[in-house]
């Protein structure tokens, strides 16, 4: 033990003189001391890796400090090995459940459209309410039951049974307005 603390006595003094260099230092009576201090910087920072790694995993990382410095090297790449693998199915997890997330977001506005598209007074209240009362561009395709279709500008007015739409016209055109009977119309979408 005496003989390690001469040697970084010695080499610190070395140093401080400016005497000394690693060259004179890595003498071949004085290599294993430093062969001894990098040995025991693995042996700590094994420890201290392992403490790290067992923490960012979500374990207690007091004991495997010490079992990072009985089995040095070995364990903190076990356990990184361990922590990139809890990492791979975090992001593997949440990118399923972003794409289930995403499935159902999908299937609701499905759902949403099929409804939106089934021409019944209540539906076409709703697409009144979102209709630009400014606009003379289509906003709406309305199919008809013999298989026609409309574009529709606006929705004027929604009645039980029909309703007042107008029809897409071009710039300076008087808009057309039609009377339809919600009988005749086969779906309704929005553009």
């Amino acid at each position: 033990m005496s003989g390690i603390l001469d040697f970084v006595k010695e080499l610190f003094s070395q140093f401080a003189s400016g005497s000394g260099s690693f060259i004179d230092i890595a003498n071949a009576q004085r290599g294993w001391g430093i062969t001894w201090l990098i040995l025991i910087l693995v042996w700590l920072l094994s420890g201290f890796a392992s403490f790290e790694f067992a923490n960012s995993t979500g374990m207690h990382g007091k004991k495997h400090f010490w079992i990072g410095l009985i089995l040095p090297v070995v364990y903190p790449l076990v356990l990184l090995i361990r922590k990139l693998v809890i990492q791979a199915k975090a992001v593997s997890a949440a990118k399923r459940e972003s794409e289930r997330l995403a499935a159902e977001r999908d299937q609701i506005e499905a759902e949403r459209r099929r409804i939106d598209s089934t021409p019944n007074k209540d539906n076409f209240a709703k697409l009144k309410g979102s209709s630009d009362a400014a606009s003379i561009k289509a906003q709406f395709r309305l199919e008809l039951a013999d298989g026609s279709a409309l574009m529709i500008a606006k929705i004027l007015e929604v009645q039980d049974t029909l309703s007042v739409l107008e029809l897409e016209s071009n710039e300076g055109e008087t808009p057309r307005v039609l009377r339809m009977p919600y009988a005749k119309m086969a779906r309704i979408e929005r553009l």
